[in-house]
C-alpha cells in the first residue's frame, strides 16, 4: 500500500493521501511503517496530532467523524476535498452504517484492503467501491502468497485433549472422578451419563485443561533463541475470565516466568494494551505469549510470531482466516543468521480447522532440543571420550605406542599420573592425540 501511494503521488495523480483503520493500535503500526519506508510523506497521526500540514493522514473512523463534524476545536479540519486518495484498511470492519458517510463526504479515490471481504445483505464491502459479489478488483490467495515466498505456511498440531474435543462420559471416568461427577451441581436436572464436548467448550476453565493446554504449548511450541526460549505467541481466549484464567495457571506452572512471560492484552487492559502490543512486537521483549480476546485477532502484524493457539470455538469464517492471518508473515533472521521463519505452528483445541475444512499440514510436534542441551549432550560425549582413552593402559589411545624405556606404570597409580611423572623427570611425555567426538546435530527440530 506505501508503494502504491508513493507511486501515486510521484506521478501527480495523488497530493494528500488518508489511511482508516478502526484501532488506535492499528493506525500507530501504519504510521510507523510510514515513517519507516516513507518519509518524505510527512506522516501525520491523527489521533496523537492536531494539524494539517502532511501529505499522509492516518486516523480512526472515530476521529475523522469529529473532524468532519467540526466537534475538534469547533471547527472543520478537512473539506470534501482535502485528499484525493483513502485507503480503508480491514475493509470487511466498520465501513457500514454511521462511519460510511465518511466515504461519501470525500470526493477521493477509495482502496479497500482486506483478506476477507464480506458480500452480506447488510454488511457488503463490495457494494461500496461499486463491485459485484465475489469479484474483487484483484486478489492474491493465500495460496499464492506461500507460492511466491511472500508468506509462510501454517502447520498444524494434533492435540491430546481428548476432553475437549470428545466431551466426557462417566463410565470412562475413575472412581474418584465419578464422586466428583457426582457432587457437581447440575442444577434441577438429573445426573447426566455423559457432556458431549461443544458443553466442555462453553467452561473450558477446569484447571486440568487449562493446566494440559500449557504445558503442550511450551513443550511443542516453535522456539527461538536456539531453542531455550518459546517464539512469540498469541492464544486465543473465549473471554475476559478465560484469558485471566489462562495467565494465572500459567504463572502456577512457571513461578520463574510470572508476571511477564504471558500476558493479557484486551480491551479491558485500557490504555496500557498499547504498550503491552509494542512489547510483544519487539523480537527480544516480554511479553512472549500474549492472551488475546479480540484484541489480536485481526490487523496486528508481529513478524515473529511462530505459535498460534485457539483455545475457543471461532464459527465466523471471515474471523477465523483473519486470526489465521497473524503467523503468516515473514521474519528474516528469526533462528539466527541465514534462518529465517518458514512456517508457524497452530495448536487448534477446539476443533475450528474441521469445522471449516481448513487443510494445513497436519502433523505431531517433536520437541525440539534447546542450544543448551546440546551443549551439554556435547559436553558429556567429549568427558566420556576421554575417560574411555584414560582407561586403557599406559593411557595412550588404541594404536599409539609408549616410548622407549618406559616401563608399564607401577601398580595402584593412575596411567595419567605416570605420564605426568615422566613429563617431570626430564623425559618429554609422548603427546597424546584426543580424538574429538562426533559433534552433536545442531539443526532444529520442530
Amino acid at each position: 500500500m506505501i508503494a502504491l501511494a508513493d507511486l501515486l503521488m510521484r506521478a501527480g495523480w495523488v497530493k494528500r493521501v488518508l489511511f482508516l483503520a478502526d484501532r488506535v493500535a492499528l493506525v500507530n503500526q501504519a504510521a510507523g511503517a510510514f515513517k519507516a519506508h516513507l518519509p518524505d510523506s510527512a506522516p501525520v497521526n491523527l489521533v496523537t496530532e492536531r494539524t494539517s500540514e502532511g501529505r499522509v493522514f492516518l486516523s480512526t473512523y472515530p476521529t475523522m467523524m469529529n473532524l468532519i463534524d467540526g466537534k475538534q476545536e469547533g471547527q472543520v479540519k478537512f473539506g470534501p476535498g482535502h485528499f484525493d486518495l483513502i485507503v480503508i484498511d480491514e475493509a470487511h470492519r466498520s465501513v457500514y452504517q454511521r462511519f460510511r458517510a465518511i466515504f461519501e463526504y470525500f470526493d477521493s479515490f477509495l482502496v479497500g484492503l482486506t483478506a476477507t471481504p464480506k458480500d452480506e445483505v447488510d454488511k457488503n464491502t463490495y457494494s461500496l467501491f461499486d463491485l459485484e459479489d465475489g469479484v474483487p478488483t484483484d486478489a492474491y490467495s493465500l495460496d499464492e502468497a506461500i507460492a511466491d515466498g511472500v508468506l509462510v505456511p501454517p502447520k498444524a498440531t494434533s492435540v491430546p485433549l481428548k476432553i475437549v474435543r470428545s466431551g466426557l462420559r462417566y463410565d470412562d471416568l475413575t472412581a474418584e472422578e465419578k464422586d466428583q461427577w457426582d457432587m457437581l451441581e447440575w442444577g434441577e436436572e438429573e445426573i447426566p451419563d455423559s457432556v458431549d464436548a461443544a458443553e466442555v467448550n462453553k467452561r473450558l476453565f477446569n484447571e486440568d485443561t487449562v493446566d494440559l493446554v500449557i504445558a503442550h504449548l511450551m513443550t511443542h511450541g516453535v522456539k527461538v533463541e536456539g531453542g531455550d526460549r518459546l517464539g512469540k505467541t498469541i492464544v486465543f481466549a473465549k473471554n475476559q475470565a478465560h484469558a485471566l484464567y489462562i495467565e494465572e495457571r500459567f504463572s502456577a506452572a512457571y513461578p520463574n516466568l510470572a508476571g511477564h512471560f504471558a500476558r493479557v492484552i484486551t480491551h479491558q487492559t485500557g490504555a496500557y494494551a498499547q504498550t503491552l502490543i509494542d512489547d510483544f512486537s519487539k523480537k527480544a521483549k516480554a511479553p512472549h505469549i500474549a492472551i488475546s480476546v479480540d484484541m489480536l485477532d485481526t490487523g496486528i502484524d508481529v513478524p515473529e510470531v511462530v505459535n498460534l493457539v485457539f483455545f475457543k470455538q471461532v464459527r465466523s469464517k471471515t474471523k477465523f482466516w483473519q486470526m489465521m492471518g497473524r503467523g503468516t508473515r515473514l521474519c528474516e533472521d528469526l533462528f539466527g543468521p541465514g534462518q529465517d521463519k518458514e512456517f508457524f505452528r497452530v495448536f487448534d483445541y477446539c476443533q475450528n480447522l474441521e469445522f471449516f475444512g481448513a487443510n494445513p499440514e497436519m502433523k505431531d510436534a517433536s520437541t525440539a532440543k534447546s542450544l543448551s542441551t546440546r551443549l551439554f549432550a556435547a559436553r558429556l560425549d567429549l568427558v566420556r571420550a576421554l575417560d574411555e582413552k584414560h582407561a586403557k593402559p599406559g593411557g595412550f589411545a588404541a594404536g599409539e605406542q609408549a616410548p622407549d624405556g618406559d616401563a608399564p606404570p607401577e601398580r595402584g597409580r593412575h596411567p595419567r599420573r605416570r605420564v605426568e611423572d615422566a613429563s617431570r623427570g626430564g623425559r618429554r611425555a609422548q603427546p597424546r592425540q584426543l580424538h574429538r567426538p562426533p559433534a552433536s546435530p545442531r539443526g532444529r527440530e520442530i
